[in-house]
């Protein structure tokens, strides 16, 4: 997701005025026009620093204001690691940003001019969605961030504009969308047993200001911060160039033999959870999450749902050996004659064990590995062998396990994943045709 830019409008001293919105904007606009120079009185820029032209797009003023603004949150929402490399790369990024947000809105003004205004509302409800936290609305949680809400609020005017442009731009090309849907939804009903894998993806699309080389550097710095807690989908929404952007880059199950070949052989490598190497592909550098994976029409066993009993014998943590030992046999003696989870929960009551009898509904890949492995290997109603634990020694018995059938995806599920594959391809041209045409000039 592209993030849009708080244009000010530079205008002759006789003519100060400003067409925003809001009045921080107005004042910005208002100040610049006519010539003032305004002190930065917030964290996110030395205070007493001068608000400054460093860019204009077709005559449109981007100022450093707005480029510290969006690169505190760039930072804020992508964790890189804090390098000379990347403070200078997101400088750059942001700067790119800000120009191709200026182009956007251009674009959708001259279709509809009263595009923007229309849709500040919903931009609003956006940032409160994405960015709330700890019963804190979105735009809260930029302030206490010390990052100025508005310019974020201005980002999903951008983005939703562009969507109006691009819909209206090529109706043609998505009102054919209802036919390349039914022959998806047939190939999924003759496929609905072959491997299938559930992703979710960051493509990044080099840029003037970030070539090829520095573009896979990115993608292995965003692999590193999600490493290191950031969230995938969160960065999908501010840098991916692909469609899924808006979804936060998840696109759901794909038929693993529709991906190229280097998709493919860097998947098998992956755990389900891990996220791929950077990848090329047609001149885009493309990282892959990889959040499930289906063979047979069945899903992994990690997501198989179980439900378990177990019977107890309580020992301290410091209890000797031998005591371990003399209650594993107990434990094995009894368990002889129990034949279902029934049986298994009053066995755990006879022992007025402190821990529950029954631990229900829970994934198998939630589970501890030693867990893992024994439930691999167990039927239902077969109590395990005793396993030692530091707080006692039990026996587990399987009481269910559901494995989740393949959930073909609904006709308005498969709309959205092709309207988003034609809305990226077509956003990507489009944006370069618009910045071949712009005259740019950076100060």
């Amino acid at each position: 997701m592209l993030i849009p830019n708080r244009q000010v409008e530079t205008r002759p001293k006789a003519l100060c005025r400003s067409n925003q919105t809001g009045i921080g904007q107005w004042l910005m606009t208002l100040l610049l026009a006519c010539g003032l120079v305004v002190g930065v009185m917030s964290g996110i820029t030395s205070a007493g620093a001068a608000v400054k032209i460093v860019a204009e797009v077709n005559g449109n003023a981007i100022t450093n204001y707005q480029i510290t603004q969006r690169v505190a949150f760039l930072r804020m929402i992508t964790n890189l690691e804090d390098s000379a490399a990347n403070r200078a790369q997101i400088e750059k990024d942001a700067q790119q940003m800000l120009i191709d947000e200026v182009l956007k809105l251009e674009a959708a003004r001259s279709i509809d001019p009263t595009l923007a205004s229309r849709a500040r509302g919903a931009a609003r409800q956006l940032v409160n969605d994405n960015f709330a936290l700890d019963g804190k609305n979105g735009l809260q949680v930029l302030r206490d961030n010390g990052i100025d809400a508005d310019s974020i609020q201005d980002k999903f005017v951008a983005d939703l504009v562009w969507n109006e442009f691009i819909k209206f731009k090529f109706q043609a090309k998505f009102g054919n969308l209802d036919s390349t849907v039914d022959k998806v939804l047939e190939r999924i009903d003759a496929n609905a047993r072959k491997p299938q894998v559930k992703l979710s993806e960051i493509i990044l699309m080099p840029e003037p200001n970030r070539p090829l080389d520095a573009t896979v550097k990115l993608a292995e710095e965003i692999i590193k911060a999600v490493g290191r807690g950031a969230n995938f989908n969160a960065i999908a929404r501010q840098y991916s160039a692909a469609g899924s952007a808006t979804n936060g880059g998840q696109i759901g199950w794909v038929m693993v033999d529709q991906l190229p070949a280097n998709v493919q052989q860097a998947l098998d490598n992956t755990a389900i959870g891990a996220i791929t190497p950077p990848l090329q592909q047609n001149g885009l550098v493309i990282v892959m999450r990889k959040d499930g994976e289906m063979t047979n029409g069945v899903a992994d066993p990690g997501q198989d749902i179980i439900t378990l009993a177990r019977a107890t014998i309580d020992l301290n943590n410091d209890a000797p050996n031998a005591d371990r030992l003399e209650a594993a046999a107990r434990l094995e003696r009894d368990i002889a004659s129990v034949t279902d989870c029934a049986a298994m929960v009053a066995l755990n009551d006879r022992y007025k064990s402190k821990i529950p009898s029954l631990i229900e509904n829970i994934a198998v890949a939630s589970l501890v590995p030693q867990m893992r492995q024994t439930i691999a290997s167990m039927s239902v109603n077969k109590p395990s062998p005793p396993l030692a634990f530091a707080s006692g020694v039990s026996s587990f018995m399987l009481c269910k396990r559901v494995s989740p059938e393949v959930n073909k995806p609904s006709r308005d599920e498969v709309f959205k994943t092709e309207w988003d594959k034609v809305f990226g391809t077509l956003s990507e041209r489009y944006l370069l045709r618009l910045r071949r045409s712009a005259v740019i000039e950076t100060k």
